[in-house]
């Protein structure tokens, strides 16, 4: 499985000369088999240097960091591929039409879709809602298979197509995380707070007790074993 978005401005490089021909800008995909057919390259020869076609049977792989062809004739105009002509004048919407199911419910629009890299069918299609949902749920998925119709602003999939959450990174989790971590430290807060007014209570009772043992200024000691002072001061006598 192949994702289009990474297709997209990968390099075609010659595997007889090394040489890169130019970047995929586009795709051109077969609404009836519903796969693709053809990438648009943006060709970087000649004057004008517009765009070339490369037919999906003259590509040897789709890589990590480019696509291959065995030869850079390959790379060919529309004009030399004349049943191509109307789709790529015209190419069927993908990426950002609106999927409907054929009881005329809405389930999202294309952000992304799939293909299997050996035969170009389309095998999935990676749906949005709107922004809030999709941060909320995570985005939606539906497999290729119940693709009916790719017209040119919709997607039609058969009635009652069920879908899947891809959970990549939605709110929900993330919520629950901090949720999770804002009790944790909720707690240790708690703890900490709950200590510290122990120890606190302790060293208030400690020196209140203190402060009761020790006799204020100028009282008179009553330990017996201290010798007692006259009340008067004695006097000098002449």
């Amino acid at each position: 499985m192949y994702r289009s978005k990474k297709l997209l401005t990968l390099p075609v490089i010659s595997l007889n000369d090394g040489e890169e021909l130019g970047k995929v800008q586009g795709v051109i995909v077969d609404p009836e088999a519903i796969s693709l057919v053809a990438l648009i390259l943006d060709y970087r020869k000649g004057i004008f240097k517009e765009p070339r076609i490369i037919h999906f049977e003259n590509i040897t792989s789709f890589g990590d960091y480019a696509v291959t062809i065995i030869d850079s004739g390959a790379c060919e105009r529309a004009s030399q591929s004349p049943h191509l002509g109307p789709l790529f004048r015209h190419p069927p919407r993908i990426l950002g039409a609106k999927v409907l199911t054929e009881d005329g419910n809405f389930l999202g629009t294309v952000e992304e879709f799939c293909f299997d890299p050996a035969t170009g069918k389309i095998n999935g299609l990676e749906l949005s809602n709107s922004f809030l949902n999709t941060l909320v749920r995570g985005k939606t998925l539906i497999e290729g298979n119940v693709i009916t119709t790719i017209g040119k602003s919709a997607i039609i999939v058969k009635a009652g197509t069920k879908t899947t959450v891809k959970e990549d990174f939605p709110l929900s989790e993330t919520a629950k995380s901090v949720k999770e971590t804002g009790q944790k430290v909720w707690l240790q807060t708690k703890e900490t707070t709950k200590k510290f007014g122990e120890s606190l209570y302790k060293s208030v009772e400690k020196f209140t007790a203190e402060e009761e043992e020790s006799p204020p200024p100028g009282s008179v000691s009553t330990d017996p074993n201290k010798p007692k002072q006259d009340d008067e001061p004695n006097q000098k006598v002449c």
